[in-house]
């Protein structure tokens, strides 16, 4: 087959291949007779018919179609390994001549971005000072403290960070509305889970008692609610009181943390957990700024194709999360008041830029010849059984699917480490 390769604007590359007759009419003879195998002509067993009458029957242009089909996987695998082109998305494919003895097919084809890179060492960024303050702790063991907070009923009337267990009923105009009802919900007030106004209407209210909670939807709530007042009759079973427990040594052995089964022991785990999350945290914004420096001073070339595709896969991943809500990507940017070009701008804006970033990564590893050896990507497997207490085999077995993924983000920290080592 003859190949003729042209290089294009925007990291794309067009190859042209014409395809030898003789592979082209076996393709198209192949087609044929798969086709026919399913042709019944009256007087005639299946596939045992004369040719001429089952070409009768037969659709040349499905001839056609099924013999491109059977040719191009063999066709795009020899562009890849024989002109050493290494396509970052699907190409796109074109006929461009067909005929009984003739096949051309265009495939315009997106190659990684051209990366030219600026300045990479040497830069100032400056890391930010870590520090655990008292707050810091005292926050942490308050969290810790609520965790462990246990529920009890009270026979007083509900007050702002009690629970209350009720059903309710919304009606608007009198009618019932989807998600309006539910039965024994349990709703802390004073946390804003339901609309503004709703929780305070419930505070000075007894276990037994009926309500009637009258509120009015924000107007940057989804349009079938927005800014209409709803009824909710509510009906309490039950108050229950949160009891906070004071951080005592029997409730740090309760936590089970090896070596700390005193307060102080435990304050002090807790500090130097603190900061090794701040320094991790530090370090994250600081590669961050450090590589938004790095894609500032370099050039790349991104083909509208791959920023396409980074959109459609944050806008899917954004979606599963909403609908976890049970709501839809159009509810979700009237709750949040944001119009859908403006989401979609943003979105393309934080897809280029993550793009970039990425392929500045890739290039310095490049550049660096950083790899990840086979030795090293044994030592992480190894880390990760001991860590979760596993078989270095189970951990091999559940990483199989994602370890292309896997080992390019060990690459991506590797290169992290010698950014790091090498800027201030």
């Amino acid at each position: 087959m003859e190949r003729k390769v042209t290089k294009l604007e925007h990291s794309h590359v067009e190859v042209l291949v014409t395809v030898d007759k003789e592979a082209w009419q076996a393709a198209q003879k192949k087609s044929f007779d798969k086709l026919a195998a399913n042709v019944t002509i009256d007087g005639f067993r299946k596939g045992k018919a004369p040719e001429h009458l089952v070409k009768a029957k037969v659709d040349p242009m499905k001839v056609m179609d099924e013999a491109i089909n059977l040719l191009l996987p063999d066709i795009y695998r020899d562009i890849i390994t024989a002109d050493g082109i290494k396509p970052f998305a699907q190409p796109k494919v074109d006929i461009s001549k067909i005929s009984d003895t003739e096949l051309e097919v265009k495939f315009t084809i997106v190659t990684a971005p051209e990366v030219k890179l600026g300045a990479y060492t040497g830069l100032k960024i400056g890391h930010q000072a870590v520090k655990v303050t008292e707050k810091d702790l005292e926050a942490a063991l308050d969290a810790v403290k609520n965790q462990n907070a246990s529920l009890v009923l009270k026979e007083d009337a509900a007050a702002l960070g009690d629970t209350v267990v009720m059903d309710f009923s919304g009606t608007i105009e009198g009618k019932p509305f989807e998600g309006g009802s539910a039965t024994n919900h349990e709703l802390e007030l004073g946390s804003h889970a339901f609309i503004p106004g709703f929780e305070e209407q419930l505070v000075g209210h007894k276990a037994g008692e009926h309500i009637d909670v009258k509120v009015t939807f924000p107007q940057n709530y989804m349009d079938e609610l927005k800014g209409k007042e709803a009824l909710f009759a509510c009906d309490i079973h039950e108050v229950k009181e949160k009891k906070v427990p004071e951080l005592t040594d029997d409730l740090v052995k309760e936590l089970k943390i090896k070596d700390v089964e005193t307060v102080d022991a435990y304050k002090e785990f807790k500090k130097n957990e603190l900061k090794v999350n701040k320094e991790a945290e530090e370090k994250r914004a600081y590669i961050a700024k450090l590589t938004d420096e790095i894609a500032k001073a370099s050039t790349v070339d991104i083909p509208d194709e791959i920023i396409d595709s980074q959109m459609a896969s944050r806008k899917e991943d954004l979606e599963n999360k909403i609908k976890q809500s049970g709501l839809t990507l159009e509810q979700y940017l009237q709750f949040v008041g944001q119009k859908e070009e403006e989401f979609l701008a943003k979105l393309k804006d934080e897809s280029k830029h993550d793009v970039t970033n990425y392929m500045v990564m890739e290039e310095i590893a490049k550049a660096e010849k950083v790899e990840v050896t086979p030795e090293e990507l044994e030592f992480e497997y190894s880390k990760i059984a001991s860590q979760y207490n596993m078989k270095v085999e189970d951990v091999k077995k559940a990483l199989a699917p994602r370890e292309n993924e896997f080992r390019n983000n060990l690459k991506i920290q590797r290169v992290e480490e010698f950014l790091t080592s090498h800027n201030e």
